[in-house]
């Protein structure tokens, strides 16, 4: 007998998670409420006020005037997913399922609450008194065309000869953001592809020390940048109309709330139903509404990002 007959097989005891985002990108980023006994909520504005008038004269009558007072609704649903482990399987092996799989699971709802975020950002909102009042996206936001142009409201981003992510689009969503008297000290944030995050370290004005302190290029990273913190995605959806250009969403942290009546949760129950085996079961409770139009925005950018010294300015 060949002694190769005898060489041991070793076997890891740890299941490794393959290449996936492990935790939420987004909800981090956005104003987080809690929703206590109730199916939904509802979170109240108030608009900017109007001027004082000059007091001319002694005792005069008190100049009286209307508030802009409003509310978004938002509903929270239940999402949730289970696993039922065979005890079978796991006394023939040496990895622990049970670990593995909580963590692949929390990993899961963590995708599912920026996929929530997203779809509210650029969704539909409700407002008015009973929140039965629709506001489309297109009708409360500007955005930036595929080609750096500013939209008008009641219409879309649309691709028109598509740019990949430029200076001047940066300088362009500050400029509406402030427009629009957004104040400076709230955080914003800028979802981007990992292709836009290529192209911009590809401008001089981010990589070179000459124009920055912190030498993006060493990281390979853009965290912060013309005020506003980028971070990379691989959720954000791509135009509607040939696909050509991704929508990349820029907005100031209260711009979107994600209402919670519960975060994730995970139990580990015998089901005697099937065999006294252990069930995984995760669920939470949340949702999520945009609420205020000039505080979020997209930026169209071409998909297949060209480097050229050109584009890079």
């Amino acid at each position: 007998m060949a002694l190769d007959t005898l060489y041991a097989i070793q076997f890891n005891s740890v299941l490794y998670q393959l290449a996936q985002q492990k935790e939420s990108k987004f909800a981090s980023k956005v104003r987080r409420e809690t929703v206590a006994n109730a199916e939904l909520a509802y979170f109240d504005t108030v608009g900017a006020e109007t001027d004082p008038q000059q007091q001319a004269t002694r005792h005069p009558a008190t100049p009286l005037t209307e508030g802009v007072y409003d509310r978004r609704k938002i509903v929270p649903y239940k999402w949730h997913k289970g696993r039922v482990l065979d005890s079978y399987d796991q006394a023939r092996m040496a990895a622990n399922l049970n670990n593995a799989t909580t963590q692949g699971f929390a990993m899961s709802f963590g995708r599912k609450k920026d996929k929530l975020i997203i779809e509210a950002a650029i969704g539909t909102a409700y407002t008015g008194k009973a929140g039965t009042t629709a506001v489309a996206f297109k009708d409360e936001s500007l955005g930036i065309n595929g080609d750096g142009t500013v939209t008008t409201l009641g219409t879309l981003a649309v691709n028109n000869t598509e740019v990949p992510m430029t200076l001047a689009k940066m300088l362009l969503m500050m400029e509406i953001f402030n427009e629009a008297d957004v104040d400076e000290n709230i955080p914003k944030y800028w979802a981007v592809t990992p292709n836009d995050i290529k192209h911009m370290l590809n401008m001089t004005e981010i990589a070179s020390s000459d124009y920055n302190t912190i030498k993006a290029i060493q990281s390979g990273k853009v965290d912060s940048y013309m005020g506003f913190n980028f971070f990379w995605t691989n959720l954000l959806d791509r135009d509607t109309v040939d696909g050509t250009s991704t929508r990349t969403l820029a907005w100031a942290e209260d711009g979107i709330i994600l209402g919670y009546i519960g975060d994730l949760t995970t139990e580990i129950t015998i089901r005697t139903d099937l065999c006294n085996e252990p069930q995984i079961y995760s669920k939470m409770d949340l949702g999520a509404v945009r609420m205020e139009g000039a505080k979020v925005h997209e930026c169209l950018n071409l998909v297949t990002q060209t480097l050229t010294a050109s584009s890079a300015r």
